[in-house]
């Protein structure tokens, strides 16, 4: 038993320094007003996207983005993606477009990423995927035409760029939204920011916001980032399932 605990507290120290070394690096590019991250330029090439020099997506991720895409389809029906990035998990949403998917809302902040993610609503089903401009929080709230009605989508992929410093590591602070804008039996998933397991204050917040313990499974996604990845240095990342009774 001794053993099992010594190596438990090991995983947690692990644990616990990689997040204080990727915290580091955010603070360290700064964070921007929303409205100034909206209309920043953004760059973009066939490994990565930045904007300010904010490592925000790059293509080693692809691996982790498909399976939050299939977890975020599991149901079909209307899927809600958060951050459109370089279009990665959308290609992978778009493969369940004739499998049951009748609704493909994707939120983008920025407004050059967001032209990219109109052009791929017109190469795929302009009629099927709906490009919302602007910071999730705000046009969820605005609701325009009701898009966000509350209990209307079935799947929720969030994997938006921290704009504040609240949001770093700390991807289930979408989890209280989430919880209202899923059907029940909808599921909701995201870039979670953990190796192997959820931080025991991770599943709080879940719990918090409504979600019940048995409905809150993972998987462990290996994955191969650069030694120069500066928001990543591990071998796998945890892809959270919640589903909302």
């Amino acid at each position: 038993m001794s053993v099992l605990r010594e190596q438990a507290g090991q995983h947690r120290e692990d644990e616990l320094r990689l997040r204080e070394e990727l915290h580091g690096m955010y603070t360290q590019v700064g964070f921007y007003e929303p409205e100034k991250w909206k209309s920043a330029p953004a760059t973009v090439d066939e490994h990565s996207l930045k904007i300010l020099g904010h490592p925000v997506m790059e293509d080693w991720e692809r691996p982790y983005m498909q399976e939050l895409a299939r977890i975020a389809t599991l149901n079909g029906g209307r899927v809600l993606e958060i951050g459109y990035g370089m279009g990665i998990s959308a290609g992978f949403i778009s493969q369940f477009y004739d499998q049951g998917v009748t609704e493909h809302v994707i939120v983008e902040a920025n407004h050059d990423v967001a032209v990219l993610a109109r052009e791929f609503r017109d190469r795929h089903r302009p009629g099927l995927v709906r490009i919302v401009e602007g910071v999730s929080y705000d046009v969820i709230k605005e609701s325009a035409g009701g898009v966000f009605d509350e209990g209307t989508f079935d799947g929720i992929l969030h994997d938006a760029y921290p704009l504040e410093e609240s949001q770093v590591q700390n991807q289930a602070h979408f989890a209280d939204t989430a919880y209202r804008l899923l059907r029940s039996g909808g599921i909701f998933t995201y870039f979670s920011d953990e190796p192997t397991g959820y931080r025991p204050e991770h599943l709080q917040m879940l719990l918090d916001a409504g979600f019940a313990r048995e409905d809150i499974d993972h998987r462990i996604i290996p994955v191969a980032p650069p030694e120069d990845c500066l928001y990543w240095k591990r071998d796998t990342i945890l892809a959270p399932i919640v589903r909302k009774r």
